[in-house]
């Protein structure tokens, strides 16, 4: 019963983590992660759009401002935007 249990243990283990537990509920946590550090606008739109459907979209901008990163789509924003909010905040 054990080994049974050893075997389906990580498969009930929730992606969750202290310092992002929101990101569980992502609606990119099963998409390829290049997709979000897109390098033509048209990648930027379609992260956007990926985004734009998330549940939790402004626990995600939200991290990125505070965190400073600086690439990547995150919360629905494209690096410009962040800068520019950076600097609205500022």
């Amino acid at each position: 019963m054990n080994d049974l249990f050893s075997e389906i243990e990580p498969a009930l283990a929730a992606p969750i983590t202290e310092e992002r537990p929101w990101a569980a509920f992502a609606v990119c946590r099963d998409c390829d992660p290049d997709l979000f550090f897109p390098v033509t606008p048209e990648g930027e739109r379609d992260a956007v759009r990926i985004c734009s459907g998330c549940p939790v979209q402004m626990d995600c901008l939200e991290f990125s401002i505070e965190a400073k990163i600086r690439f990547g789509v995150w919360g629905g924003m494209t690096e410009k935007e962040r800068r520019s909010l950076h600097r609205q905040i500022a």
